[in-house]
């Protein structure tokens, strides 16, 4: 099992207006593999949870650097500054380029339902 921890920085809110905020993680230990990921995420004001986690460029937005995010369903709390470790499960699928955000956002919603299974 592959796992990371990381402690969670500001970034550019679009997970929070797709209907899915994510913690962006600033990673401290270990080797994150790229694509979409069901994970179990630890922190110490969140206790243990399921969520989804996105490893890679985000294509779709055009983006060139590596990032780090993961969605925690359910979860309406400030993670700021926090340190969050991050085991992963099962791969949910590869990084892909979407042809609109509305795609996105729809192809998101099955990631997190595959993740509740």
């Amino acid at each position: 099992m592959k796992a990371l921890r990381g402690r969670v920085v500001r970034g550019e809110r679009l997970g929070r207006k797709l209907g899915f905020p994510t913690a962006n993680l600033k990673v401290t230990s270990g080797k994150p593999p790229r694509g979409v990921w069901r994970v179990r995420v630890r922190g110490t004001t969140l206790g243990e949870r399921l969520g989804v986690c996105n490893v890679g460029v985000r294509p779709t937005l055009g983006g060139k650097r590596l990032v780090v995010e993961v969605h925690i369903p359910g979860f309406r709390g400030d993670l700021y500054g926090r340190t969050l470790s991050v085991s992963f499960l099962s791969r949910i699928r590869g990084e892909k380029k979407f042809h609109s955000l509305a795609a996105l956002k729809a192809r998101i919603r099955l990631d997190v339902a595959a993740c509740q299974r």
